[in-house]
């Protein structure tokens, strides 16, 4: 499924927080909060927290998650 640039950074940054080693998190919760900084920022919503955007873009976020697996599946059985 193809979407917004802005969108799909968002999600994959949610998914790297989601994924990383421990000693990443930090970087990787900071990327994601520039990037949700950003898309506030440029949507010109007052009053939305990152918070609500999470909440936003949970469907978003599964359907993204489940095609990441997928893709993951298919890579490691091509490698078998």
């Amino acid at each position: 499924m193809s979407r917004h640039p802005d969108l799909e950074a968002i999600l994959q940054a949610r998914y790297d927080l989601e994924t990383c080693a421990p000693h990443e998190k930090t970087r990787c919760r900071a990327r994601l909060e520039g990037l949700m900084d950003d898309a506030l920022t440029k949507a010109g919503t007052k009053g939305v927290s990152h918070r609500d955007l999470i909440q936003i873009l949970a469907d978003a976020y599964q359907e993204f998650k489940r095609a990441k697996r997928k893709q993951e599946r298919a890579r490691l059985s091509r490698l078998r």
